[in-house]
Order: C-alpha cells, then sequence, then structure tokens
C-alpha cells in the first residue's frame, strides 16, 4: 500500500503537535498528575555515622532540628544506642514499604515540668514551594519505642515558609502565634488519635490544601500539655529497655504528594475514632495508711478500690482492701456498709456512644456486692449508692495531677460505715 507523502507528513506533524498540546498542557496543569514533592526516608546516612543519640544534624537534603533537643537517626549499622533493631529506646525493624536502613524519632510529650523537653524534625520540600489552592496528600509512618510510659495525640506536619526554631531551650507552641495563623499550616492525622502501637510501623495521613509560600515542614507535637490527649501505656513483658517518662516515636517515610482529589490520599476513608480506643490502661492504687488508734470506720473508708478505664473488674490489691473491710465486719456483725461507685468522664463520653459502657459506676458497686456476698457477707447489710453516671471528684486529686492520673483517681469504688 503506497502512501502520498504530503498527507503523511501532514498526520505525522499534527500528531506530533496533539501530543506537544498534551503535555505541555498535563504541565501547565499540575492537579492531572499525582506528584511527590517531597519523599523522605532519611536513607542517606552512613552507618559509621550513626554513633550516638540527638544526631539528626547528620542527615542531608535539609533535614534538621529546630530545638535544644535534637531528634534522632537510628541505622542498621549503628551503635548500640542508635542500631536497628535494637536501641536505646527499644526494638523496631525498618518499614517494609522501602526496604530501608534508616529511621527517625522525636520527643512528643512528657508530663509535668519535663513539658518543655521535646524534639522534632524539619525538612526542606526540595527547594520549592507549594502551589496555592492545589491540594496535598501528606503522610508518614510512625511507631511507639518500648520505652515509653506514655502515648499521646497531637503529632502534627507544620508547614512554613521559613525554616523553624533557632537552637533554643523548649517545646514549639504555635497556639502562641501572635497573628493567629499558625494553625492553618498545620495537618495532624485525620484522626487525630492517640497513638499506642508498640513493635509495628502505622501510617498518618490527612490532606492540605496549600496557601503558596511553603518550603518547610516540621513534624512534632505543636499543642501544649493541656491540650494533648495521653494515656499511660506498659512495655511488652520481654522488653529490656528502661520506661521513661515519655512519649517517643520513631518516623519515617515522609511523603507530601500532589493529588487531584483527597479520596487520593490512603487516610480519606478511615473510620472515624472512637472514645475507647484511646482509654487509659493506668490503674491508680494506694496503700491505705491505717493506725492502732484510728477508729473502724476511718479504716474502712481507707479502704477504696480502683478501676481500669472502661473496666468493672476486679485487680488483686482491689481484692485485697475489700477482705479487710469483710474481715471487719465478720468482727462486728452488726455493722452495715454503704458502697459508692465512681466512673470518670471519659467513661461517661464513652457510653453516649456505646451503651457497653453505660452505668458503669453502678457495674463496679454490683461487683463488688457479688463479692462481699460470696464471702459470706449479707446482701442486706451492704446499701449499693450509684451516681448514676455523674462523677465525683476524687479527694486525692491534688493540683499537679495530670488528666490521666485525676481520671484513674476518679474511677474507684469506696467503702462507708453506716451502722
Amino acid at each position: 500500500m503506497k502512501f502520498n507523502r504530503t498527507t503523511f507528513g501532514f498526520v505525522c506533524l499534527s500528531f506530533a503537535a496533539i501530543v506537544s498540546f498534551s503535555t505541555s498542557n498535563a504541565q501547565k496543569n499540575k492537579k492531572t498528575n499525582v506528584k511527590d514533592i517531597l519523599k523522605m526516608d532519611f536513607e542517606d546516612v552512613k552507618g559509621e555515622d550513626v554513633t550516638e543519640v540527638n544526631n539528626i544534624d547528620i542527615v542531608e537534603k535539609g533535614v534538621s532540628s529546630p530545638t535544644e533537643l535534637k531528634a534522632d537517626i537510628f541505622h542498621v549499622n549503628g551503635s548500640s544506642d542508635v542500631g536497628i533493631p535494637a536501641n536505646i529506646y527499644g526494638k523496631e525493624d525498618p518499614t517494609t514499604e522501602n526496604g530501608g536502613k534508616v529511621y527517625a524519632g522525636i520527643v512528643a510529650y512528657k508530663p509535668g515540668k519535663a513539658a518543655g523537653e521535646r524534639s522534632y524534625i524539619t525538612i526542606e520540600l526540595n527547594q520549592m514551594t507549594l502551589k496555592k489552592g492545589l491540594t496535598y496528600c501528606v503522610e508518614y509512618s510512625l511507631s511507639l519505642s518500648e520505652s515509653s510510659k506514655f502515648a499521646c495525640n497531637n503529632l502534627a506536619m507544620y508547614f512554613s515558609k521559613d525554616k523553624l526554631g533557632d537552637g533554643a531551650a523548649g517545646a514549639i507552641y504555635l497556639a502562641n502565634d501572635p497573628n493567629k495563623k499558625a494553625a492553618e499550616y498545620v495537618v495532624k492525622g485525620q484522626l487525630n488519635q492517640i497513638h499506642n502501637g508498640f513493635l509495628g510501623w502505622e501510617k498518618v495521613c490527612n490532606t492540605y490544601t496549600a496557601k503558596g509560600d511553603e518550603k518547610f515542614i516540621t513534624i512534632g507535637n505543636f499543642d501544649k500539655n493541656e491540650t494533648t490527649k495521653f494515656q499511660a501505656v506498659k512495655k511488652p513483658k520481654d522488653s529490656e529497655v528502661d520506661a521513661i517518662a515519655h512519649a517517643y516515636y520513631y518516623i519515617d517515610n515522609v511523603i507530601v504528594r500532589l493529588v487531584d482529589s483527597v479520596s487520593e490520599c490512603a487516610c480519606y476513608n478511615a473510620r472515624p475514632p472512637k472514645i475507647e480506643d484511646n482509654f487509659s490502661t493506668l490503674i491508680y492504687d494506694k496503700e491505705p495508711e491505717i493506725t492502732d488508734k484510728m477508729p473502724i470506720d476511718k479504716k474502712i473508708a481507707a479502704q477504696t478500690i480502683y478501676f481500669r478505664q472502661g473496666k468493672a473488674s476486679l485487680t488483686e490489691n482491689a481484692k485485697e482492701h475489700m477482705n479487710f473491710v469483710i474481715e471487719e465486719m465478720n468482727a462486728n456483725p452488726s455493722m452495715k456498709i454503704e458502697i459508692s461507685g465512681n466512673c470518670d468522664e471519659m467513661e461517661v463520653k464513652a457510653s453516649e456512644e456505646n451503651e457497653d459502657y453505660l452505668d458503669i459506676d453502678r457495674k463496679r458497686v454490683d461487683l463488688v456486692v457479688r463479692y462481699f456476698v460470696a464471702q459470706g457477707i449479707a446482701e442486706e447489710r451492704l446499701s449499693a449508692k450509684k451516681y448514676n453516671g455523674t462523677t465525683v471528684t476524687s479527694s486525692e486529686i491534688v493540683e499537679d495531677d495530670e488528666l490521666d492520673l485525676m481520671q484513674a483517681k476518679n474511677r474507684r469504688v469506696e467503702f462507708r460505715v453506716i451502722k
């Protein structure tokens, strides 16, 4: 078959023009493409350089830490303090996402007077700014270290025009921003949940609409302790590291990606958080201060028992306190006692979503009554008092108590001699 050269040449030129126009048009309209603006896996580090903590400055490609307490880098060939998987803060394998040899780590929370001792990771956005009005998916992977006595929420990415911080001591609290615009540049995980998982990586992500002047991102907790949710956690039984009063997270695979729609972001369809997802494992306990000179009603009143959040089950310490009361009742056959139960505010809120937590104060009282009866105490000698989901503040709470401890002190059953 023969072609007319003129016609064929025209077709080729026309096709080339169409391809050229399409490519050019796609480059102008960047929303038609998914593009990684940032993909930081911290791999540009030599193992022999990773010898001690507070060392993130050894990473190249515009990575730094803005406060006096520096973030950390861990490497498969690092020293024992900063090795992978075993290091000073526990054990964690590299993420399987990129088969890497390196990850970072930050302090996201400390209680009380140490609240300002936090670390952050700042990363330059490939020497470019984001485009105003475009949508980006931002994500990273995290894992709670075994050394952590706490877990917290409010882990965030903060976009900024300028490099954040000057190496000064203390945390970075964006609520102190005098222009009140910092919140517009903050991206927390879509659920902003408490991340309490040991030994395994969790993806945190959300979408962000650019303002047009962003050149850096900084990862960390920018909220004060008063507005940060936290819970006490216990390290795995086989962990050999020392537990420290902090929430320390390993960080890896930081990605900022241009997307056409929010549905392209992995977290878009994530389920809303449930209150019980953030229940604390802390159980408060206090050894009663008993003296021979104390009257019997005071001795019994000192035997308060406490519960884990969301639970109506007895600890061994609780049974010891109840057995003391039972012995006194056996020694005084005419004695009657009132048993009152309490819950905390978080349990009350959870009961509004899940009836399993409804009247948990009553369930705790009923549990104690059944225990007394099973030990031979006649039920008519027991008077059950319930507050029907209304919390009554414990006298054990003091001004310096963190929220988690205050709630733990409120989850209790108390005893009072009434005859």
